[in-house]
């Protein structure tokens, strides 16, 4: 491989994670702190999944491997703390994506990072009107306590499963063939993956709890990944039966996702 493409990889997988850092922080804030913004946020964070995807699928193409690694996070504490950083981020990811068109040679790939460049600029312009239109007053929600440990302890353990099953589909989807099987394609199952997510995130922040979404990573086993995940929703039934029966429909809906993904999981 030239070393021109080597170096252009290494500055895509610099935006991948970028990318990655921005969906985990405006997933956290829209079901956390900034809760009444959470439909525009998370509108925000879908735009950001299109260009991971675009990313991803780049440096596949170029004969790199994309770095999914799981960025650290510090959860925001309050409304304009978490506003203020969505606003730094999409500044250095301006720059970032800026700079790097610049020294990539492939026109292909420097109009990527360009195009992606024009949505980041509006979502600076979101987050800064968010920011003026709230001056910084959170809509105080329910803080942790004693009464809702044990159930935020639950919920915690299906995102780490959902958020690392999640990053395994997008692993497949983005060093395999993306050719469409019948029924849902490797992109379409991490979906479903995210849409978990969301669920679970929206029960933890309505209590006033930051989803944490500390991750092994992605995993080559997606079958593996999947019968642990359902194992561990089947246990979490289980006690929502006695202590949360409202949470019960829910995990029925996502165990019903679970259990299609298993039926028709690549080699079955």
């Amino acid at each position: 491989m030239p070393d021109e493409t080597k170096r252009t990889i290494q500055l895509l997988n610099e935006d991948l994670y970028g990318e990655h850092d921005a969906i985990v922080y405006y997933l956290t804030h829209a079901w956390t702190v900034a809760r009444q913004y959470g439909s525009q946020i998370l509108e925000i964070a879908n735009d950001e999944m299109r260009h991971f995807k675009w990313l991803g699928h780049t440096i596949s193409q170029l004969g790199g491997t994309p770095d999914l690694a799981v960025p650290p996070m510090t959860p925001a504490s309050d409304l304009a703390s978490a506003l203020e950083k969505d606003v730094q981020a999409e500044i250095h990811a301006i720059d970032q994506y800026r700079q790097h068109a610049d020294v990539i040679a492939e026109p292909r790939v420097s109009a990527l990072l360009r195009r992606i460049a024009v949505d980041e600029q509006d979502h600076l312009r979101q987050f800064r009107d968010l920011l003026d239109q709230s001056q910084g007053q959170d809509v105080l929600a329910a803080r942790p306590s004693e009464e809702v440990a044990p159930v935020a302890e639950q919920l915690q353990k299906t995102i780490h499963k959902e958020y690392q099953q999640m990053l395994s589909y997008l692993w497949h989807s983005f060093m395999e063939d993306h050719a469409h099987d019948l029924g849902l394609d490797m992109e379409e199952r991490s979906i479903d993956e995210m849409r978990h997510m969301g669920w679970i995130g929206k029960r933890l922040g309505m209590m006033g709890v930051a989803p944490d979404l500390a991750s092994e990573g992605a995993r080559p086993s997606l079958t593996e990944g999947e019968v642990d995940e359902a194992k561990l929703y089947h246990e979490v039934r289980h006690w929502a039966e006695q202590q949360m029966p409202t949470l019960v429909p829910t995990i029925d809906r996502i165990l019903a996702h679970e259990d299609y993904h298993l039926q028709t999981a690549p080699g079955q």
